[in-house]
């Protein structure tokens, strides 16, 4: 097992020498922030999310991943979004801990309907736990430093649409990245963060007085690796229970060098359910299920989410109005 958990961690670095992935998440359409910055107020309330991920359990050295993300909408018309957010993403001996302000101008183009221009700016920690790996030469100077430790600044950008109807997206994340020398001694195993690009698209259509259907998509390109795409259906129930699935799977959309488009499947489904509860709360899981190889080596994905409503108005009681995307 634990030569498994080696090739696994050299295939993510494999895929990294160009271009690291971002933490993957299977519970992104209910805060899209950790994506896009431009969804900083969307919900305009001030809300606090917290969201752990342990994927491929049973597998040493499978990714973990841990979310913090503090947003909302301020001034009279709520047309500036303001957020907090923090990732801390683990896999094998590498993690990465990076924290962002995100600012999010909101604009008026209709009724009901916003068009969003947002920017994150932060920094990032890359840590590499050289104490633990295995390897042949005691004498490697990747490796014989102890545990390293680099910074880097980091930014995003993003553009968002929404009315009560339909959403859509576009974002970059790591657009800073190229900041890390990677030429110095020690540096070359830390795997570069890449430039991520994100379209997202989503519509609700209300079935009846109790249910709402919400079928949406997401591609993730990182000109390295396969493009991603996830296909979405949920439903909502009586506004207050979220049940649907997703389906996850990657694309040969052009000719990638550093890409052999047979070596690693990555298609997935996902099953979900977030509830609403106690006016304030909403308590969400989400279970992956791979359908590569990989699949008979782990007891899948768990992901589990909570969001607390903050408001100082102690006389409300009455369900905030929904945002459905």
């Amino acid at each position: 097992m634990k030569r498994l958990s080696i090739v696994i961690l050299l295939w993510c670095l494999s895929l990294g020498a160009y271009a690291q992935q971002d933490a993957q998440f299977s519970q992104y359409m209910f805060n899209s922030l950790v994506i896009n910055p431009a969804y900083a107020g969307y919900k305009e309330e001030l809300n606090l999310s917290l969201l752990h991920r342990n994927q491929w359990v049973g597998l040493p050295g499978s990714p973990k991943t841990q979310t913090l993300i503090v947003d909302g909408a301020f001034f009279n018309n709520k047309n500036v979004g303001l957020g907090l957010s923090i990732v801390n993403d683990k896999i094998g001996l590498q993690s990465q801990t990076a924290a962002y302000a995100n600012y999010a101008y909101r604009v008026p183009v209709g009724e009901n309907a916003r068009l969003a221009f947002g920017l994150a700016l932060g920094v990032s920690q890359y840590s590499l736990n050289a104490g633990q790996a295995s390897i042949d030469d005691p004498n490697d100077p990747n490796f014989n430093n102890g545990n390293q430790n680099y910074f880097s600044p980091d930014g995003k950008f993003g553009i968002h649409y929404s009315d009560d109807k339909f959403y859509a997206g576009a974002s970059v994340t790591n657009m800073i990245s190229s900041s890390l020398n990677y030429q110095q001694t020690g540096k070359d195993v830390i795997a570069r963060q890449g430039k991520h690009f994100f379209v997202t698209a989503g519509y609700l259509a209300e079935l009846n007085e109790n249910v709402k259907f919400k079928p949406s998509v997401m591609f993730r390109e990182d000109t390295k690796g396969p493009t991603n795409l996830d296909v979405n259906a949920f439903f909502l129930l009586k506004d207050a229970v979220w049940l649907g699935a997703s389906y996850r799977t990657g694309l040969n959309l052009w000719e990638k060098p550093e890409w052999e488009s047979g070596t690693f499947k990555k298609n997935a489904v996902v099953g979900a359910v977030e509830m609403f509860f106690a006016r304030k709360y909403r308590l969400g899981y989400a279970y992956d299920y791979s359908l590569s190889d990989l699949g008979d080596y782990t007891n899948g994905t768990h992901e589990i989410s909570l969001g607390i409503i903050i408001s100082n108005n102690k006389k409300v009681t009455a369900m905030p109005t929904p945002r459905y995307f």
